[in-house]
């Protein structure tokens, strides 16, 4: 018996698996960035490079803070196994949703001076803490089954 030939179309659901997977996250910070970069702009007009840079750096401390809360501080090493998150864990609904929602409401209430990093800050830590319960949730199902 022949041994059957590799085809690129064997190897292209779960190459593409692969990359759904590993995009996952970064999918959803995309979807929550953006808009709240909309939002503010409608808010406050287009930002000046200053601002610009306020909105990077309310996002970067929102990163930190939360980082150093996931783990304990910010000297510990990340990267150990990937915990195995069913696919609708990665739709994002629930944490773009609620991430977006408080950038308008920093946009609807906070002075364009604060508003720029704020909205930032806002936006980066509800997505991050949010999908955090997503991931745990989804999780929770599949040890379920």
């Amino acid at each position: 018996m022949e041994a059957p030939r590799p085809s690129l179309l064997r190897g292209y659901r779960p190459g593409l698996r692969s990359v759904v997977g590993a995009s996952a996250t970064a999918y959803g910070y995309t979807l929550t960035v953006g808009p709240t970069s909309m939002l503010l702009t409608g808010a406050y007009g287009p930002p000046k490079p200053f601002e610009v840079l306020l909105f990077c750096g309310g996002a970067i401390v929102a990163f930190a803070l939360v980082g150093a809360l996931a783990f304990g501080g910010v000297s510990e090493h990340f990267g150990d196994h990937p915990k195995k998150i069913q696919l609708w864990g990665s739709f994002h609904f629930l944490s773009v949703g609620l991430a977006v929602g408080a950038a308008y409401l920093v946009g609807a209430f906070v002075p364009s001076e604060l508003g720029w990093p704020l909205g930032a800050f806002a936006a980066t830590a509800t997505y991050l803490m949010v999908v955090g319960f997503e991931n745990a949730a989804s999780d929770l199902e599949r040890t379920k089954s």
